[in-house]
């Protein structure tokens, strides 16, 4: 049975100016000879004239500044590359290093598909979190940690469903369980891990299928410093016949 932590949590509450070109003549008081024609002779194209018509010549627009703002994520996302076979249980990963696993989720029916998972970060947070919380004073002692990780699918999930990543779990400096952060109407110590970690995560790639996504670890007194893949989903009691992970699990640290 899994350690975990039952927590509910309080509602939470971004004038072209336009230069006149003047001619200044002087007066001359000389008289000038009028051409003996029907039509007035067209004035000599002096380089003086030249040099007018090319100032009145509009000038070229400039460029105009980006409308939208780019974002600067707390991560970047791991380039998995390509799948291979199913990691073998007890492998020991670094952080943005790839496991692939098959997943089984219960859509409409039970569907397994490829997964390539990876921890790209583990980092304190501010125990101050906890104070919007209805219940913050469950929370005294404990530092709560984000632990950051990316899956990428092989397969869409049906039309109407969400894609579903695997559970991770957060380990403590030697090794052992954590507690972790869920949250919800009704809670359970079967519930889902919460992804309140307060950071700005890259959205969703429809493209390659890749979300990124978070959860809060707990602890009173060893630091959190990765996460493990059992094989197993949050809710679950008892291991699934044949699992091998359970006992063997991947670890990111």
């Amino acid at each position: 049975m899994r350690t975990t932590t039952s927590r509910l949590t309080a509602a939470a509450a971004l004038v072209l100016a336009t230069a006149a070109l003047t001619a200044c003549g002087g007066s001359d008081d000389t008289p000038v000879d009028t051409p003996a024609t029907s039509e007035e002779a067209a004035p000599e194209e002096t380089a003086e004239n030249v040099d007018a018509e090319a100032s009145e010549e509009p000038s070229e627009e400039p460029t105009a500044a980006p409308t939208v703002l780019s974002t600067a994520y707390d991560v970047q996302v791991a380039d998995l590359g390509a799948p291979g076979d199913t990691t073998a249980p007890g492998t020991p990963l670094t952080f943005g290093q790839p496991a692939w696993v098959n997943h089984t989720v219960t859509y409409d029916t039970e569907t397994t598909v490829g997964v390539g998972l990876t921890v790209l970060e583990v980092r304190a947070l501010d125990p101050s979190m906890f104070d919007s919380y209805s219940n913050a004073e469950e929370f005294a002692g404990y530092t709560p940690y984000a632990v950051v990780f990316q899956a990428q699918f092989l397969a869409d999930a049906p039309e109407g469903f969400d894609l579903e990543a695997p559970a991770l779990f957060p380990i403590r400096e030697d090794g052992s369980n954590a507690e972790y952060l869920v949250s919800g109407m009704f809670t359970t110590a079967f519930s889902s891990a919460s992804d309140e970690c307060g950071l700005q995560l890259p959205p969703y790639d429809e493209t390659t299928r890749t979300l990124v996504s978070c959860f809060v670890g707990l602890t009173k007194d060893l630091p959190i410093v990765g996460a493990k893949y059992d094989g197993e989903d949050y809710g679950a009691f008892i291991a699934t016949e044949g699992n091998q992970y359970v006992s063997n699990p991947i670890v990111w640290r």
